[in-house]
């Protein structure tokens, strides 16, 4: 499977739900995403039977990973069966990115399932800056507490995707760099 310049295509992201428990300034503002936002019914989501089927027929086609998203994944019960249902397809890797509030509870129960990598939002370590951009007053603690949660069970390695928005948290870049590097975590800086 190539896209429209021959390249082959064997990376897939697969959104397992639209809500996410953050309202991140960048991502889901309040202003869009507030209470009267209707996010799709849960009839319309697939189920986790059809994204197995999908992603079998995918990896059929030259697939190699598959990223499991949101919104939030983490808020989508049960995920740890999709998760092994997933593992069970031959020759995938299988990641999962999330904004970590809920990974310290589920850590174990998704690397148990075969899930192998993990991918963390966390925009920066200053409580204040965070709770701002993520809009929810969530504390960095948590995240972190989520992060070494997941080291700890084995999903390795850990990345962290930083999202600098000038004005708001470029002043984050330096901490956030040396506090990583000291846990042996991948930091990446994405440009807002």
């Amino acid at each position: 499977m190539t896209d429209t310049l021959a390249r082959p295509l064997r990376d897939l992201r697969i959104s397992v739900t639209d809500r996410c428990n953050f309202r991140c300034v960048y991502c889901m503002p309040k202003e869009v995403f507030g209470r009267g936002y209707e996010f799709l019914p849960k009839a319309d989501l697939l189920t986790y039977e059809e994204i197995e089927r999908l992603a079998r027929i995918f990896v059929s086609l030259g697939v190699q990973k598959i990223r499991l998203t949101g919104g939030e994944p983490l808020v989508r019960r049960q995920l740890d069966r999709l998760v092994a249902m997933l593992a069970g397809i031959d020759d995938l890797d299988l990641t999962l990115t999330t904004n970590g509030s809920l990974l310290a509870e589920q850590a174990r129960s998704l690397k148990d399932a075969g899930l192998k990598r993990i991918t963390v939002s966390l925009d920066s370590l200053d409580d204040e800056t965070f709770m701002r951009m993520n809009d929810v007053g969530f504390p960095v603690a948590k995240v972190i507490e989520g992060m070494d949660a997941a080291h700890a069970a084995g999903l390795r390695p850990v990345k962290v995707n930083m999202v600098v928005k000038r004005g708001v948290n470029e002043q984050s870049i330096l901490p956030m760099a040396r506090f990583f590097r000291e846990r042996g975590y991948i930091l990446r800086f994405i440009e807002y």
